[in-house]
């Protein structure tokens, strides 16, 4: 698998690559306002790079490149087409930051200091630094939390129906260990 261009956040004078597309959240509610991608790239098969930024406790998009679309010449005017400001008000979930997040936001240094944004509506809520422990105690009450949602019952039967005879113990695995990108409200 070819690793994406990475989309970027901007936090506290540093850059950070991502490795959650969080616009395709977005994109995947509201399919008719993603521009049609005309060509390919294995490296972006999302058509864009996105950089974002953390800015007067906002989560603002700073900037988006078109790949292959018909609006790849004029980028500012196709973003405020999709976007009536540059506050990605729809967000609401947790942006991963730290360091020892590996090629894909690796869970298992136990030495590694865990970095979260909390977003909620496009509004900056709270830097989470934990150790390993600390990030792992954390994973299992979002989990227990998410467990009594809509979102978590759509996500269950979506993989129930798509992988038949799988268990209820494997699907709440893959939907623990990704519950940092599934969780939408803290």
């Amino acid at each position: 698998m070819t690793q994406q261009i990475r989309d970027s956040l901007h936090y506290k004078g540093k850059k950070y690559s991502l490795n959650n597309e969080i616009l395709e959240y977005f994109f995947k509610e509201f399919p008719e306002k993603k521009p049609e991608n005309i060509g390919s790239f294995s490296a972006c098969w999302r058509g864009y790079v996105a950089d974002f930024e953390i800015k007067n406790n906002e989560l603002i998009i700073k900037k988006m490149r078109w790949m292959f679309s018909k609006e790849s010449e004029d980028h500012h005017r196709t973003l405020k087409n999709i976007f009536t400001d540059d506050k990605y008000n729809w967000f609401s979930g947790l942006i991963r930051i730290d360091d020892f997040r590996g090629k894909y936001d690796d869970e298992d240094d136990e030495e590694g200091i865990y970095e979260l944004l909390e977003i909620r509506d496009g509004n900056f809520i709270r830097h989470w630094k934990l150790n390993f422990v600390d990030f792992n105690d954390f994973k299992k009450i979002i989990f227990t939390n998410y467990k009594t949602t809509k979102e978590y019952e759509k996500l269950f039967l979506l993989w129930k129906n798509n992988n038949p005879g799988i268990t209820t113990t494997k699907i709440d695995e893959y939907i623990f260990q990704n519950i940092i990108r599934n969780v939408r409200k803290i």
